[in-house]
């Protein structure tokens, strides 16, 4: 930034280094990006933290369409190591929650009774990330009342916003919606 005699600030897109610096704003956008991937989704992961991990993994799809975006633009290698990161998440995080339900259900039924039971394995039914967020934060609605539109929107614009996480999109939604309808 350079200021001259008018008093108006100028840019300066030349820096000691003669690269501009448009190079280091988006390294900075790398950094962010990466710090999100860390502190949502690889910390809570190897701390064992389930339950942010449970929820961020609603925005882990947003989350890969920004590295792809990024690996499409910058073509580094480290942005194809971390898609396919999150990618291996996504199933680690899928197939944990398949052993918490069965380990529920086997509990569940033994203390009911000493039948044998059989077990089957299916394919979990995802609704949309926005859905199934709204489903956490304000419960399923019943078959008369469909789903708030305005609240779906609101999280669906959340979801796009940079740093996101599934608690800033519960605050932001119980503090607009408390008061009113929902």
């Amino acid at each position: 930034m350079t200021i001259n005699l008018t008093g108006i600030n100028n840019n300066n897109e030349n820096n000691l280094s003669g690269k501009s610096s448009s190079s280091t704003n988006t390294s900075l956008k790398l950094n962010n990006l990466k710090k999100y991937v860390l502190t949502n989704y690889i910390i809570p992961l190897y701390s064992e933290q389930w339950d942010i991990l449970n929820n961020n993994i609603l925005l882990i799809d947003e989350t890969i369409k920004k590295i792809n975006k990024y690996y499409r633009t910058y073509k580094l290698d480290e942005l194809n190591f971390i898609l396919e990161l999150l990618k291996i998440l996504k199933i680690v995080i899928a197939k944990n929650e398949l052993i918490f339900d069965l380990e529920d259900k086997t509990k569940r039924t033994l203390n009911k009774n000493n039948i044998i039971n059989m077990v089957y394995k299916t394919t979990k039914i995802q609704i949309l990330p926005e859905y199934e967020i709204y489903n956490s934060i304000l419960g399923k609605p019943n078959k008369k009342e469909p789903y708030n539109e305005d609240i779906i929107n609101d999280i669906k614009l959340m979801m796009l916003k940079e740093n996101i996480t599934y608690d800033k999109i519960k605050d932001y939604i119980n503090r607009k919606y408390n008061n009113s309808e929902t």
